[in-house]
């Protein structure tokens, strides 16, 4: 996932809007220091890159750094860096709190992943609900986690909602889906559905893609079975509801994918830092 340049500079000057007084009034900037982040904790890591690559816009030298997605346990180090104080502890916060926020989705995502794998071969997406802002960052972290996105953006898939064919009107809807096919073609359609029938009508009027929108694990489980034995070449995914503690049961099910935005919203990882001479 790409973070420009310009974001990464408007998060250092979110932090440092100008002199950090704190440090100029205790001449941080005539000593020579040393961070060290590490795991307090088996995390999953993510914001590697963004991390390093702020502390170098503020003049720090990068000694080492761990990969996107590497798995590490109590006290393995994930980032260090040397350079002036001033220059350290202007980095030190905004550094961690993208380390902390982008591994605890990272983690979390790898906890679903194993989940998902335990009892199936669903894959783990992320979905569009990531805090506005933060929604390049909170995928990058999906993807060290194991899972992919479910949708970049309304512009990348065609994705069909109640609210679309209810405003339209069902009949106009199911009318209409040969031409969005059509013009469409390069593409998968996907249309969300609650109940049985509606996933059969859709699956027979075209749809590429059933994603069953908060149905109890055991209607999921009926709704692929019968899909998939009428419809064996539909993706059948579950969204609406899908976390840590049902992700196993609904990957059981035998559905394609689980689509959730669980990961999201969380702790963030525990990660300390250190700073010596």
């Amino acid at each position: 996932m790409f973070i420009s340049d310009s974001t990464l500079d408007r998060w250092i000057e979110e932090d440092l809007p100008g002199i950090d007084l704190t440090s100029h009034l205790l001449g941080m900037k005539t000593l020579d220091g040393h961070i060290s982040y590490k795991a307090r904790a088996e995390t999953t890591i993510s914001g590697i890159e963004e991390a390093s690559a702020m502390l170098t816009k503020l003049g720090l030298v990068v000694e080492f750094a761990q990969s996107e997605g590497a798995v590490l346990q109590q006290g393995d180090e994930i980032l260090s860096a040397r350079g002036d104080g001033a220059r350290i502890h202007a980095g030190w916060r905004v550094a961690l709190n993208v380390l902390e926020y982008a591994s605890g989705i990272a983690t979390r995502t790898a906890k679903l992943v194993k989940l998902a794998n335990s009892n199936g071969d669903a894959i783990v997406c992320g979905t569009r609900k990531a805090f506005p802002g933060g929604r390049k960052l909170s995928q990058k972290a999906l993807v060290a986690g194991g899972g992919v996105p479910h949708r970049l953006g309304l512009g990348e898939t065609i994705l069909i909602f109640p609210n679309h064919y209810n405003l339209l009107g069902l009949d106009n809807f199911l009318a209409k889906l040969p031409e969005i096919k059509k013009h469409a073609r390069e593409r998968k359609v996907g249309v969300e559905v609650e109940t049985l029938d509606e996933a059969l009508l859709m699956a027979r009027h075209g749809a590429d893609i059933l994603q069953l929108d908060k149905c109890p694990v055991e209607l999921t489980a009926r709704i692929v079975e019968q899909v998939k034995s009428d419809f064996p070449q539909i993706v059948v995914g579950a969204a609406g509801g899908v976390n840590a503690d049902n992700a196993a049961q609904y990957a059981a099910t035998g559905v394609d994918f689980l689509a959730t935005s669980w990961m999201y919203f969380g702790k963030p990882a525990d990660i300390s830092a250190a700073i010596s001479r």
